[in-house]
C-alpha cells in the first residue's frame, strides 16, 4: 500500500497544528485590551459600563441556566473582594 494517504494525513495534522499555534488566545487579547484601554483617555465610566455589560452578557449567554444565579452571586462577591483589596469599599458592606 502506498505511503500517500499517510502523508496526506500527516500534512493535515501539521496544518491544523499550525493554525492552532497561530490562533491568539481570546483571554489574553481581552486582558491586553483592557490594559491598553486603562492607559488611555477613554471615559472610565464608559469602560465600567462595557465591562459590567460584558459580565452580564457572559452569564446570560454562556453560563448554563441552572448555574446563572450562583455565578452572578459569586461575581458580586468577587467584585466586592477586589474593591476591598483596593480600599474602595467599607469593610461592613
Amino acid at each position: 500500500m502506498p505511503d500517500r494517504p499517510y502523508r496526506a494525513v500527516d500534512e493535515l495534522i501539521r496544518r491544523v497544528q499550525r493554525v492552532a499555534a497561530n490562533r491568539p488566545d481570546p483571554l489574553h487579547i481581552l486582558a491586553e485590551t483592557i490594559s491598553l484601554i486603562g492607559e488611555s483617555d477613554v471615559d472610565p465610566y464608559a469602560i465600567l459600563g462595557v465591562l459590567i455589560e460584558g459580565a452580564a452578557h457572559t452569564i446570560a449567554r454562556h453560563i448554563p441556566t441552572e448555574r446563572r444565579a450562583e455565578t452572578a452571586v459569586t461575581l458580586l462577591h468577587l467584585l466586592g473582594e477586589r474593591l476591598d483589596s483596593h480600599g474602595l469599599r467599607g469593610g461592613d458592606q
